[in-house]
C-alpha cells in the first residue's frame, strides 16, 4: 500500500460547527479596537471629572489657599487615572481573561468528546484507508468488501473485518460526491444505492390529521423537540469583546447607583434592574413564541391541513395554513442537527421524514446553499455552565461595588463635592452623565469612520480610489452566454468556472462532452504535445483538429504554451512553459502539479489554485507595453485561504474565503479596481475590495466563444466582441451587483445582457 502523503479524499468530522466557532472565536471580532475604545472612554471620563473638579468649588478652595487650579486639575487627574486603571481596567481585564479561559476549557472538552468519531479517508488503488485523530489506521481492501450500501443518511461498508459507517451529515458536499464516486468505481459489484441523489428538487407532503396513535405520539415528540431546540438556542455565551463592553457598562451603572446623587442613583438602579430582568424575560418570550407555534400547528393538524414542503433551485417553499417562501439568497444559514433541519425560518424535524427524504433535503441544501450549510448541535446548557458564565461578571460587579462604597466613605473631597454628585477619587460626575454618553457615541462613530477610511471600501474614487463609482448611471454590457456567468447563484462553484474553449492567435483548444481535449494549432512551440513542432494542415489550409489528451475538465492558453487540468487534479502542460527562470520547452505533455482545482494563464505566466486553498504563480506578468511587473522563480506560493484565482493580459486576481478581492499587475487604467492615482502598478497582491463573489479579467466570460481566430478566414468573431471586452475587469459583489473598470480609468455599475442572434 502506498504511503499516505496526499490530502484525504474525505473527512468525517462530527464536531458541531457552533462549538468550533465558539472555541476559535472566543476573543470576538474587533477585540483590540473595543478594548481601546473602552479604556479611552474610562480615562476620558477621568479627565472630564478632573476638569470639573478644578473649575468647581474645590478648585476655588485651592485658589483661596494659595494653590492653582492647574495643580488641582493635575492632582484630580492623577487620582482619577490611577483609580480607573487599578480598580476598573485591571479587574475587568482579569475577569475577561478568567471567563475566556473557562469558556476555552469548556468547549475544548466538548470538541474532544465529539472528535472521538473523527476520521479521514483515503482511496488508494487497492484499498480504502481510514485514519483517526491519534493516527490509528484501518484498511479496507476492495477485494474483501462484502457489500457497500448507500441510503439517505450514510454509507455503510461491510467487510470481513467489520463494518465502516460514514454518516453523510458529517461530510461536506464535495466529500459526499467523492465517497460515492470512489465506491462506485472500486466496489461496483457490491455497491447498492437505496438513495437517489443529485435531484433538481423535492416535494414533500406531510399529513395533517394523525392517523394512528403512533403518528400522534410522533407528533408530540416533534413538538417537544422543537421546544427544546428553541430553549437551547438561547445559550449564555460571551466573547471577550462583549465582556469588555458589558463590564464597562456594569461599572458605569454600579458607580452611578452608589454615587449618592438621588436622581442619578435612582436611574442607575432602574437600569440595573431592567438589565437583570431582560435576560429571563427575553428567554421567556422566546419560549412563549415557540409554544404558540406548536399550538398553532396542532390546530392546523386537527383541521386536516397538510404541510407541503418544496425545495428546488429557486429556494424553499413551506405551506401549512400559511406560506413561507425563501430564496437561497434570502436564507442566511442552514443548520442540521441530530434530529432536525433549520432552513432559514423553517424548522423541519427528521422524525416527520423518511431516511431517504432526509437525505434528499440534505443533498439539495448542500447543493444550492454551499457554505451556508452547517452541522450543529444544541445541547441543553447545564446550571453549572450558566453559573460559570456569569461568575466572572458577578465577581467584577461585587468588587466594583465594594471599591465604590469604600471610595464614597473616604473623605477625599469635601462634603459639598459629594453633594453635587461628584464621584470620589476623580471618577464620574452626576452632572456629566449626558456628556459622558455623548463622548462614548462620538468616539465610536469616529472609530468606525476611521476604520472605513483605512479599509478603503467606502472611499470615493476621487479621494482614494477604492470602490468609488465613476458614473451614477449603469452601463449595459452584452455577453455571449449570460447563464454561464451564474450571476444569481449565492455561491459560484469552481467547476462552473472551467473553460472548455480557449483561443489565441495561432491555436485553439477545446474539450468535448466526453472530456477529450482537442487542439488545432500552428504548434510552433509544441503546444499540441505530439512530440513535434510541426503544424498539421488540411488540404484547405486549415489546421487539423487532433486529440491531445483525455479525462480533461479545463484548459487555458498562454502565448506560447498550453495547460490543462485533468479530472484527477493533475496540471499538465506543453509548449514553452514558464515554470523556471529558463522556460521549459516540451513537445510532450508534462505534469506540472497535482491536487490542482483551477489554473489560468496570462501571455507569459500562469496562476494555479490548489485544493488546499493555496495560490501559486509561475512565469512573468507584464503590462500592456511588455514591461515586466513581476517575475517568479519557478512556482512560488503567493497566497492561501483562496477560493478562486484568475489571470488576464496584465493583471492577476485572487478571491479569498472571507470574500476579499486581491489583485496585482498593471493598474494604469484602474484594471485593479483602484484608481491609478493610488498606484500605476501593484507588484504584490493588494486587498482592493470586500464582499466579492466573482471576478473576470479582460472579458465577461469564463471561456472564449471564438473558433479559429487569426488563421481561419471564416472566423466567428462576434460583432459585439468589443462590448464584453470593453472593460478589463468585472467584479460581482455579494449583493448581486456587477461593476466594471479599466476603460479610461472608470469604475461603473454594469447591467449584463445577452446577445440575441
Amino acid at each position: 500500500m502506498e504511503e499516505l502523503t496526499r490530502r484525504p479524499d474525505f473527512i468525517c468530522d462530527p464536531v458541531p460547527e457552533n462549538y468550533r466557532q465558539r472555541f476559535e472565536g472566543r476573543k470576538g471580532k474587533n477585540r483590540s479596537l473595543t478594548v481601546l475604545i473602552v479604556v479611552l472612554f474610562l480615562f476620558a471620563v477621568s479627565v472630564l471629572d478632573a476638569i470639573l473638579f478644578a473649575v468647581g468649588p474645590d478648585g476655588d478652595r485651592y485658589a483661596a489657599l494659595g494653590g492653582s487650579r492647574g495643580y488641582a486639575f493635575l492632582t484630580a487627574l492623577l487620582k482619577g487615572v490611577l483609580s480607573t486603571a487599578i480598580f476598573t481596567i485591571l479587574p475587568l481585564a482579569g475577569a475577561v481573561k478568567w471567563h475566556s479561559s473557562m469558556t476555552g476549557k469548556l468547549y475544548a472538552a466538548k470538541i474532544r468528546k465529539y472528535e472521538t468519531g473523527w476520521f479521514a479517508g483515503f482511496f488508494a488503488a487497492d484499498c480504502l484507508v481510514t485514519e483517526d485523530k491519534k493516527g490509528h489506521r484501518s484498511t479496507w481492501y476492495y477485494n474483501d468488501i462484502l457489500s457497500v450500501e448507500e441510503d439517505g443518511g450514510s454509507f455503510r461498508v461491510r467487510g470481513e473485518g467489520g463494518e465502516l459507517l460514514i454518516p453523510k451529515m458529517y461530510l461536506k458536499r464535495d466529500a459526499v460526491r467523492s465517497v460515492r464516486n470512489h465506491l462506485r468505481r472500486y466496489c461496483a459489484d457490491v455497491y447498492r444505492q437505496d438513495f437517489v441523489g443529485e435531484e433538481e428538487g423535492i416535494s414533500l407532503v406531510l399529513p395533517g390529521q394523525a392517523a394512528s396513535e403512533d403518528a400522534a405520539r410522533r407528533q408530540r415528540e416533534i413538538h417537544r423537540d422543537y421546544l427544546d431546540y428553541a430553549k437551547n438556542t438561547t445559550s449564555f455565551y460571551y466573547t471577550e469583546t462583549r465582556l469588555w463592553v458589558i463590564g464597562a457598562c456594569a461599572a458605569y451603572l454600579i458607580r452611578c447607583a452608589l454615587s449618592g446623587s438621588g436622581g442619578l442613583s435612582t436611574m442607575a438602579w432602574i437600569g440595573i434592574l431592567v438589565i437583570l430582568l431582560c435576560i429571563p424575560a427575553l428567554t421567556g418570550l422566546k419560549n412563549m413564541a415557540a409554544r404558540r407555534t406548536v399550538r398553532a400547528r396542532d390546530r392546523r393538524m386537527k383541521t386536516g391541513i397538510p404541510t407541503e414542503l418544496k425545495i428546488g433551485k429557486g429556494g424553499v417553499l413551506l405551506r401549512s395554513g400559511q406560506e413561507i417562501r425563501q430564496s437561497w439568497d434570502q436564507i442566511r444559514r442552514i443548520l442540521e442537527g441530530q434530529g432536525y433541519f433549520v432552513i432559514g425560518r423553517i424548522y423541519l424535524s427528521k422524525k416527520s421524514l423518511t431516511e431517504e427524504e432526509a437525505g434528499q433535503v440534505r443533498a439539495l441544501c448542500q447543493k444550492y446553499a454551499g457554505r451556508k450549510y452547517t452541522y450543529v448541535e444544541m445541547e441543553p446548557q447545564k446550571a453549572g455552565e450558566i453559573f460559570r458564565t456569569f461568575l466572572p461578571l458577578l465577581c467584577f460587579a461585587v468588587f466594583t461595588a465594594a471599591v465604590t462604597a469604600v471610595e464614597n466613605g473616604a473623605a477625599f473631597y469635601q462634603e459639598d463635592g459629594r453633594n453635587t454628585g461628584t464621584w470620589s477619587n476623580g471618577m464620574w460626575s452626576a452632572d456629566r452623565g449626558n456628556a459622558a454618553g455623548s463622548g462614548t457615541d462620538g468616539t465610536d462613530a469616529d472609530s468606525k469612520t476611521a476604520g472605513k477610511a483605512a479599509d478603503g471600501a467606502d472611499r470615493s474614487d476621487g479621494a482614494a480610489g477604492f470602490g468609488g463609482q465613476g458614473s451614477r448611471e449603469p452601463v449595459y454590457v452584452i455577453t455571449p452566454d449570460k447563464a454561464a456567468l451564474h450571476l444569481n447563484a449565492s455561491e459560484i462553484q469552481i467547476d462552473e468556472c472551467y473553460s472548455h474553449n480557449e483561443v489565441n492567435y495561432s491555436s485553439r483548444f477545446f474539450i468535448d462532452g466526453n472530456g477529450i481535449l482537442y487542439g488545432a494549432s500552428a504548434n510552433e512551440h509544441g503546444e499540441l504535445g505530439n512530440g513535434t513542432t510541426e503544424a498539421d494542415i488540411t488540404a484547405k489550409g486549415f489546421y487539423r483538429e487532433v486529440e491531445v489528451a483525455r479525462d480533461v475538465c479545463h484548459v487555458s492558453l498562454g502565448k506560447e504554451f498550453m495547460v490543462c487540468l485533468t479530472d484527477s487534479g493533475a496540471l499538465m502542460g506543453t509548449g514553452n512553459l514558464p515554470t523556471e527562470d529558463n522556460p521549459i520547452v516540451t513537445t510532450a505533455a508534462l505534469e506540472l502539479m497535482s491536487d490542482v482545482q483551477y489554473v489560468k494563464c496570462s501571455p507569459y505566466g500562469m496562476i494555479v489554485l490548489k485544493t488546499d486553498g493555496t495560490v501559486w504563480c509561475a512565469g512573468r506578468l507584464c503590462d500592456g507595453d511588455g514591461n515586466v511587473i513581476r517575475e517568479y522563480d519557478g512556482f512560488e506560493q503567493v497566497m492561501d485561504h483562496a477560493v478562486y484565482a484568475d489571470a488576464g493580459e496584465s493583471t492577476m486576481a485572487v478571491i479569498r474565503s472571507d470574500g476579499s478581492l486581491w489583485m496585482w499587475g498593471d493598474n494604469s487604467s484602474q484594471q485593479c479596481t483602484v484608481s491609478s492615482r493610488v498606484a500605476e502598478k501593484f507588484i504584490e497582491p493588494t486587498r482592493v475590495r470586500e464582499n466579492v463573489r466573482m471576478v473576470w479579467l479582460d472579458r465577461l466570460a469564463f471561456y472564449d466563444e471564438q473558433e479559429y481566430q487569426g488563421y481561419l478566414g471564416a472566423a466567428s468573431a462576434p460583432t459585439d466582441m468589443d462590448t464584453y471586452h470593453a472593460f478589463r475587469t468585472y467584479v460581482l459583489q455579494d449583493d448581486g451587483q456587477v461593476y466594471a473598470c479599466g476603460q479610461e480609468g472608470t469604475f461603473v455599475k454594469v447591467t449584463v445582457t445577452e446577445r440575441r442572434d
